[in-house]
């Protein structure tokens, strides 16, 4: 494959990616640095739930690890660039 193609096949993972309102949440919190711990203390979750939000997100974006997953959320408009901490995108 050609570097054109490797980048048209990234792009449209990217725009394809969607996330529930809870694993927005969840993305939002790792991306500020948060631990799954940490994050399902602010959520009223168990830490558990929180890892399989991860790893269903991870499979989804066909991403190999948290920071990936990052990159393709904000690829994908649903994190607000140049927000600290990390937040959701509000609609137009």
């Amino acid at each position: 494959m050609t570097a054109d193609l490797l980048d048209q096949v990234a792009a449209q993972r990217c725009t394809q990616l969607t996330l529930t309102p809870r694993e927005t949440a969840i993305l939002c919190l790792v991306a500020g640095g948060h631990t799954n711990s940490q994050a399902a203390r602010v959520l009223h979750i168990s830490h558990h739930t929180v890892a399989q939000h991860i790893a269903d997100m991870l499979h989804r974006a066909e991403a190999k690890n948290r920071s990936e997953l990052i990159a393709r959320a904000y690829c994908a408009g649903i994190l607000a660039p140049g927000a600290w901490p990390p937040q959701a995108r509000t609609a137009p």
